[in-house]
C-alpha cells in the first residue's frame, strides 16, 4: 500500500453513523482508540512493543460474540505499554456498553473494515496519513460535536513554513487539539538540514483531544512529546520554547486567565472580562524564548478592536513583537465563515519596527499563476511574499510605526493595502473625470475666443 485512499475511512465512518443512534463524540472516541490499537499491534511501532493480538481467521466474522473481547485484551496491553496515560480500554469498554444488542453488529462491522486497513503490510509508511483522516473526517462530517476546532492542513501547513523549524528546537502548542501543529511541524524539521527531531510540547484543556493528540504523536513515531491535559491559560512556563503555532478559540468567554496559577503575563496590560483573545496572545508572547518565533490564527477583530484591547495591541505593536500579518478569507474555516489573520511574532531584536501586511486571497488572485513551482499550495503567493518580505501593489505593504500610529494602531489591511479592483476603478474614475474637464477647457476657449473677438471689433 503505497498511497492512501481517503475515501475509505470517509465511507467506514459514513456507515458507523448511519447505522447507529449513539453520540457522535463517543463513536469518535471508540473509533480512534481501535485505529490505535489495530495499528500498535499490528505494526509494533516503538520501544518494547510486545502486543499478543488474535484478530484472525473466524475471530473476525461480524456475528462472533469474542470479538470485542479480543479488542479489550489488546486494549489493555496498549494501555499497559503507555503507562495508562490513553485510556484506550475504558473508552473501548464503555462503548461497548453503550452500543448493545442493538448497535453491536455495526461496531464490529467498523473494527473489522478499520482492521482490513491497517493490517495492509505497506500500511505503515501511511499511518500518519490515515490518522489524520480520521480526525479531519470526523471534524468536517459532524462539526464542533465531534470535538474541537480543527484547523485545515493548508493552513496548518502554512503557518509551519512561516516558523521553519530546526531540528532540535522546541515547539509549542497552547491549544493542541489533535496535534495536528506539532506533527507537521516534527516532520518539517526532520527534512531540514540537520534532520532531527523537535522537542514537542502541547497543552489541551480538553481530555479527549489530548488523549488524540499523543496518539496522533506515537503513530507519526514521536514517543517523547510532552502533551498534557491543562489550561494554558494557567500554566505557562515563561521563555520556554523556540517556536509557537496556535489555533487559540476566538473570543472565548472565560475567567480563566484571572485566576492564572503561576505568575502574571499582561506585561501588555489586561484583557476585558470574558474575552480571551488577548489573554492567549499575551501568554503566547510570554511563552516564547528571546528571538523566538510564532504564528498565530486569530479573528479580524483582533486587528482591529479599540478601548481596552486597541491599548493592549500598541503596546505590543511598540514593542517590535508582531512582524507580520497575513489575511485569510472567510470560508477557509469550517467551523466559521469569517475572515481571519495569522499573526507572525518574533521575540524583537528592536522595537517600532514596520509590519508586513499581506492580503492572501488577493496574493493568490494576482500572483498565484507566476509561481513556478511543481505543486502550489493554496496560500503559495502570501507565503513567497513573507519570505521575500516584498511589497506588491495591492497585495502587500510594509508599514511604518509612524503611519500606524496615525491610525490609531490599526492592523486592519483595508486601511493600508488599496486593491487592485479599488486601483483600476479609481483610474477609470480619473480618466473619465480629464475627458469632462478636457471638454469643458475646449468650451471654455471658444467662449474666450468669441469674447476676444467681440472685444477687437
Amino acid at each position: 500500500m503505497n498511497k492512501f485512499d481517503r475515501s475509505i475511512i470517509s465511507t467506514v465512518i459514513s456507515e458507523l453513523r448511519s447505522n447507529t443512534n449513539l453520540d457522535v463524540q463517543e463513536y469518535k472516541d471508540f473509533f480512534i482508540s481501535v485505529f490505535f490499537v489495530f495499528f500498535m499491534s499490528t505494526h509494533r511501532r516503538g520501544p518494547d512493543i510486545d502486543i499478543d493480538l488474535r484478530f484472525s481467521g473466524p475471530m473476525l466474522a461480524p456475528y462472533e460474540d469474542g470479538f470485542f473481547s479480543e479488542l479489550v485484551l489488546a486494549a489493555e496491553q496498549v494501555d499497559t505499554i503507555f503507562k495508562d496515560e490513553l485510556g484506550l480500554c475504558e473508552t473501548i469498554k464503555h462503548l461497548i456498553a453503550r452500543a448493545g444488542k442493538k448497535n453491536a453488529t455495526a461496531f464490529r462491522h467498523a473494527c473489522i473494515q478499520l482492521h482490513t486497513i491497517v493490517s495492509n503490510s505497506g500500511f505503515s509508511a501511511i499511518a500518519g496519513d490515515c490518522f489524520e483522516e480520521i480526525i479531519q473526517s470526523f471534524s468536517e462530517t459532524h462539526g464542533t460535536r465531534a470535538g474541537e476546532s480543527y484547523t485545515p492542513r493548508e493552513l496548518v501547513e502554512m503557518m509551519v513554513e512561516i516558523v521553519e523549524p530546526i531540528g532540535g528546537e522546541s515547539v509549542y502548542d497552547p491549544v493542541c487539539g489533535s496535534g495536528g501543529f506539532l506533527v507537521l511541524a516534527n516532520t518539517k524539521a526532520l527534512n531540514s538540514t540537520n534532520h532531527a527531531p523537535l522537542k514537542i510540547h502541547g497543552r489541551e484543556i480538553n481530555l479527549s483531544a489530548a488523549r488524540i493528540a499523543r496518539m496522533n504523536c506515537i503513530v507519526h513515531g514521536i514517543f517523547d512529546s510532552d502533551i498534557r491535559t491543562a489550561d494554558s491559560l494557567q500554566d505557562l512556563d515563561v521563555s520556554a520554547y523556540d517556536i509557537i503555532l496556535a489555533n487559540p478559540p476566538f473570543s472565548l468567554a472565560t475567567d480563566s486567565y484571572d485566576r492564572s496559577a503561576t505568575c502574571s503575563y499582561f506585561d501588555f496590560g489586561p484583557p476585558p472580562a470574558n474575552n480571551a483573545d488577548f489573554a492567549f496572545l499575551q501568554m503566547i508572547i510570554k511563552s516564547l524564548k528571546p528571538g523566538g518565533r510564532g504564528a498565530v490564527l486569530i479573528s479580524n477583530g483582533v486587528l482591529f478592536r479599540g478601548g481596552i484591547e486597541g491599548g493592549i495591541r500598541k503596546e505590543i505593536i511598540q514593542a517590535g513583537i508582531i512582524e507580520a500579518v497575513i489575511s485569510i478569507p472567510g470560508g477557509v474555516l469550517k467551523s466559521t465563515g469569517i475572515p481571519t489573520a495569522i499573526l507572525v511574532l518574533r521575540k524583537p531584536e528592536f522595537a517600532d519596527k514596520p509590519i508586513l501586511l499581506i492580503d492572501s486571497a488577493a496574493a493568490e488572485k494576482n500572483m498565484g499563476a507566476d509561481l513556478h513551482v511543481p505543486l502550489k499550495p493554496l496560500f503559495g503567493a502570501a507565503l513567497q511574499i513573507y519570505k521575500k518580505l516584498d511589497e506588491v501593489e495591492g497585495v502587500s505593504r510594509l508599514v511604518t510605526i509612524d503611519e500606524l500610529a496615525a491610525n490609531n494602531y490599526n492592523l486592519n489591511l483595508s486601511r493600508y493595502i488599496l486593491s487592485r479592483q479599488a486601483q483600476e476603478k479609481s483610474l477609470s474614475e480619473l480618466i473619465k473625470r480629464q475627458r469632462e474637464l478636457e471638454v469643458n477647457l475646449v468650451e471654455l476657449q471658444r467662449e474666450f475666443g468669441e469674447l476676444l473677438a467681440d472685444y477687437e471689433i
